[in-house]
């Protein structure tokens, strides 16, 4: 939560001889967003300058993407439209004001840039993000049912996402849908929402039944005590392989029946009638019916499957609040909408089968089905009538469903639902789409892999890129453990790399690598800055002669990156996208690299003894990081370096604060993308002997 109120802000900016109160703009969110200060306070200089509308004048501002273009943009056209944009920049320079936080602005074309003065800059910046810390980047008042008034408390939020398919196999778009909706998730509760995770199993309906079928056929109790979850994917693949030819021939009867303008539960009425689909269907019947001996293999096979997969979110760092599924759907619920659908006439019966025709609903064309045939209800049935379940438990404001959808089925779903219960829910219901086209399984060499066999595979490609970067595994930690933790790192970080419409590569090797972008190399960074900060104490304000010595345009630069974290954040959250922030935090590591590098040329070029001492030191930390990895604990070596290390890094107290900032910015999107950071404890490097 923010801590700063307004008054407490102006007091602070009164020490930077700025003047209050803080120009209000109704765009600016001064209190979360800190650059918006810096907008505010130009386009007040502007508006007064030109008499523009304030309005126009603060939507003519903007952040420049070009440190050659300067920090801040203005463009002309938009705060004076009809003007001549020569002389009005011209006008502009001339009468530009003496202002702490601003150089004199430059024309260049259309645009009016300029700089904010490095000497201000830090100072304005570095408390305001060390006030914030975890909380820097969110927006509380985003979650409130009211922000005018905040005792009505949080709006609550629904996510449901992952939802595989516990009959069969786990495939990429369960893992798309895992890690996207963790990350709309945990975005949500940073932005102030109560969130509720929830996965919903499919653990019911015509898969379960064929497995059930293929139990019958193939299942052997001595392979399902060995190793029940890879057993039964065996068992789900013979009885598919065997099924496949009929569900050719339905899916080609219906293809035709389109062509002829028939009724596609008619023309698939004789093949579905008998052959598997006539054992399957009679198995699920058996199944709603209550029948003993299938109600009872349907639990075993949903009891080792949860438990399975319970076991990889824990892996990944993923968890829910519940876990459900189609089987725990009420009967009653689903009369109910039946019934409702009937009473309003959008429901009929078709060749046996009950169908809603969605043209009745404002839809251009397409069915869909409520109850099959045979009288057993259908996955959209279960799943309207879980829907409304949630409604009534909850009362949510929002629901969110994170999954990939080719057949129109959650446009359906919140078309009926809306219908029937009108204001009750009403724009609650939202379906965050994806691309399911996946690489998956050709990466990993076919179909039939076990959820945690592709982590397994993971943590073994980046345990092989973590021996061949020994200098980078010695920082980050424990090999074994660095390779678990890292291995996700670069999983995640590639998902959510990836725009939602883009297609799913999963690429073992590059979620491997360190190269810039992935999530290792985000890892080693952090890691690098913690071990830099060991030892340091943070000034929550420094004086002036301090944060002057911020004053490179590499440490500018990094600081006007990290004032645009909220920027980033706020655009996510609004697209509930993912990219905003990768992008944003590879940004941030370029940034900060650029910085390293300029204290190694200062170093280089100080006085003679004082340059002498300096480089002595930074060349003993040079090959510290590499010799580091050929190092091993056994020759009682690699602690005694690595406190050399830490001693061999002097920062002043400004670079310090300016580096605790970057790792809070680094850590906060780090954690929002669902990342666990990664970095040597000090204590247990002060703790530890170091040989002699």
């Amino acid at each position: 939560m923010t801590t700063l109120t307004i008054p407490e802000l102006e007091t602070a900016l009164e020490k930077l001889e700025l003047s209050i109160p803080i120009p209000q703009f109704a765009a600016s969110d001064v209190l979360n967003r800190p650059l918006d200060l810096v907008r505010a306070y130009l386009a007040d200089i502007l508006s007064s300058l030109v008499d523009a509308d304030r309005t126009a004048a603060y939507n003519s501002t903007s952040l420049s993407n070009d440190p050659l273009h300067g920090d801040i943009t203005v463009v002309l056209p938009k705060l004076y439209p009809g003007a001549k944009f020569g002389e009005l920049a011209n006008d502009l320079i001339k009468k530009f004001p003496h202002c702490p936080l601003f150089g004199l602005p430059w024309a260049d074309g259309i645009h009016l840039r300029i700089c904010v003065t490095p000497q201000t800059l830090p100072r304005l910046l570095l408390p305001y993000i060390y006030d914030r810390k975890e909380s820097y980047g969110g927006d509380s008042t985003l979650g409130l049912k009211n922000a005018a008034n905040p005792a009505e408390g949080r709006q609550r939020l629904l996510v449901e996402f992952s939802s595989p398919n516990i009959a069969s196999d786990f495939e990429g778009k369960h893992l798309r849908s895992t890690i996207i909706g963790s990350f709309v998730s945990t975005l949500h509760e940073h932005m102030g929402w109560d969130v509720t995770r929830l996965n919903y199993f499919g653990d019911w309906g015509k898969d379960m039944a064929l497995l059930g079928v293929g139990w019958e056929k193939f299942g052997s109790e001595e392979a399902f005590q060995a190793d029940p979850t890879t057993h039964l994917l065996d068992v789900y693949h013979k009885i598919q392989e065997i099924f496949l030819p009929e569900q050719v021939a339905s899916k080609k009867a219906r293809d035709e029946a389109k062509k002829k303008a028939k009724e596609e539960v008619d023309d698939t009425a004789e093949i579905e009638s008998k052959g598997l689909f006539a054992e399957r269907n009679e198995f699920f019947k058996r199944m709603e019916d209550g029948d003993d001996t299938a109600l009872t293999l349907y639990k075993r096979i949903r009891d080792v499957n949860i438990d399975n997969y319970t076991k990889l979110y824990a892996r990944m760092g993923i968890t829910f609040d519940e876990n459900s599924g189609e089987s725990q759907v009420k009967q009653e619920t689903m009369a109910e909408i039946e019934q409702l659908l009937k009473d309003k006439e959008l429901c009929e019966e078709s060749g046996g089968a009950w169908i809603v025709h969605m043209q009745k609903l404002g839809a251009r064309a397409g069915t869909a089905v409520i109850r099959n045939r045979a009288g057993t209800s259908t996955y959209l049935l279960r799943y309207l009538a879980a829907v409304l379940e949630r409604w009534r438990k909850h009362a949510f404001d929002k629901m969110i469903f994170v999954a990939a959808d080719r057949n129109e089925h959650f446009s359906k779903l919140i078309m009926i639902l809306e219908d029937l219960y009108g204001a009750e829910l009403k724009g609650k219901l939202h379906h965050v789409q994806f691309n399911d086209k996946s690489q998956m399984s050709d990466k990993l060499g076919g179909h039939g892999h076990q959820p945690h066999e592709i982590l397994d595979q993971i943590e073994k490609s980046m345990s092989g890129a973590l021996k061949a970067d020994e200098t980078r595994a010695d920082l980050l930690g424990n090999p074994e453990d660095t390779a678990k933790v890292v291995g996700i790192t670069g999983l995640l970080m590639q998902e959510l790399s990836t725009k939602q419409t883009g297609n799913h590569v999963f690429d073992l090797d590059a979620m491997a690598t360190f190269k810039p972008g992935t999530g290792p190399d985000l890892q080693y960074w952090y890691a690098r800055l913690c071990s830099i900060l060991q030892g340091e104490s943070i000034a929550e304000d420094l004086g002036s002669e301090e944060y002057g010595l911020l004053d490179d345009e590499e440490q500018t630069s990094l600081l006007l990156v990290l004032g645009q974290y909220p920027d980033v954040t706020q655009a996510a959250f609004e697209k509930l996208e993912s990219t905003p922030i990768t992008t944003y935090l590879a940004s941030v590591v370029e940034h900060l690299s650029y910085c390293f590098d300029d204290e190694d040329d200062d170093e280089d070029n100080e006085g003679a003894e004082e340059s002498k001492q300096k480089g002595d030191n930074q060349k003993q930390a040079a090959a510290v990081e590499d010799t580091v990895g050929d190092l091993t604990a056994e020759d009682g070596q690699s602690d005694e370096v690595v406190e050399v290390e830490i001693q061999a890094t002097k920062i002043t107290p400004a670079q310090a604060a300016l580096y605790e900032a970057t790792r809070t910015v680094l850590e906060n999107g780090m954690k929002i993308l669902g990342l666990t950071p990664i970095a040597l404890s000090h204590q247990t490097r002060a703790d530890t002997p170091v040989a002699e």
